[in-house]
């Protein structure tokens, strides 16, 4: 018969609990005091957001030139609908440019919204927006027009090639634009939409201000396709390498009228 087990007594096992207990209680302690710490710097940091009203405008002007260089512009109106979407206090600039020496040579579309105080309803991304009119993207890229600003500096901007099938008089007709676009802040320019919801958020925190951004769009037709499709005649034909190349021409002429890094 086996020998009964006797247990230890009272004493060591209280005495084998004790350090796992107070390791326990002090980890929770520990974590309490983070936590604490953790809401403390959060309710905190709200002191340095900047107060209602503090907005810095947007390094672009708010209008656009009727004419510059050999161009001349005429301002299209924004649709309704645009207009329905958007906050109530955004603002629109929007004009077709012309080369008076050069009839044959496609026309460039600027168009510029200025975010209002709710900026979330008043910019987003246009590959969103473009999608949801039926447009399909062929080509997406990062570019950077050199010595395009009057310092000499650089400007970064995105490319979107994109392509649409739309009926005219019954008949089906393919259509592509190049269009290159991006963001001006207060003292930041930026291709990236979270980007520049990353900037905004560092400047708010660190600088003490909120800012208007403007987001320029910069676009023309792909002529080819219409001479593909018989619509033009061939001396009228740019092809996208052509039609990219026209189009960074006329931003680096038109950046540095428009362009003011050092607006307060």
């Amino acid at each position: 018969m086996p020998s009964e087990i006797t247990p230890p007594p009272t004493s060591e096992l209280q005495d084998s609990k004790t350090p796992e207990s107070q390791d326990s209680k002090t980890g929770v302690t520990t974590r309490l005091y983070i936590l604490a710490l953790v809401l403390v710097l959060g309710f905190s940091s709200i002191w340095l957001l900047p107060k209602a009203g503090e907005i810095k405008l947007s390094m672009l002007q708010r209008n656009l030139p009727g004419r510059f260089d050999a161009m001349y512009g005429k301002k299209k109106e924004v649709t309704g609908d645009e207009l329905k979407i958007l906050a109530k206090d955004t603002e629109f600039e929007r004009v077709e440019y012309f080369d008076l020496n050069n009839r044959l040579r496609p026309s460039v579309e600027v168009s510029v919204v200025f975010s209002g105080k709710d900026i979330n309803n008043s910019i987003h991304r246009p590959e969103r927006c473009l999608k949801s009119q039926g447009w399909n993207f062929t080509k997406q890229r990062k570019i950077i027009i050199k010595d395009a600003l009057a310092d000499g500096g650089d400007l970064p901007m995105r490319e979107i090639v994109c392509d649409q099938t739309i009926t005219r008089d019954g008949k089906s007709l393919k259509i592509r634009r190049v269009q290159y676009y991006t963001f001006f802040g207060h003292r930041v320019i930026t291709e990236d939409h979270y980007g520049r919801t990353l900037q905004d958020m560092k400047d708010r925190l660190f600088k003490g201000y909120d800012q208007q951004w403007a987001y320029a769009t910069f676009s023309m037709p792909v002529t080819q396709v219409y001479a593909e499709q018989g619509l033009i005649k061939p001396e009228a034909a740019f092809t996208l390498e052509q039609s990219e190349k026209m189009l960074e021409e006329f931003i680096r002429k038109l950046a540095p009228l428009v362009i003011d890094k050092k607006k307060e």
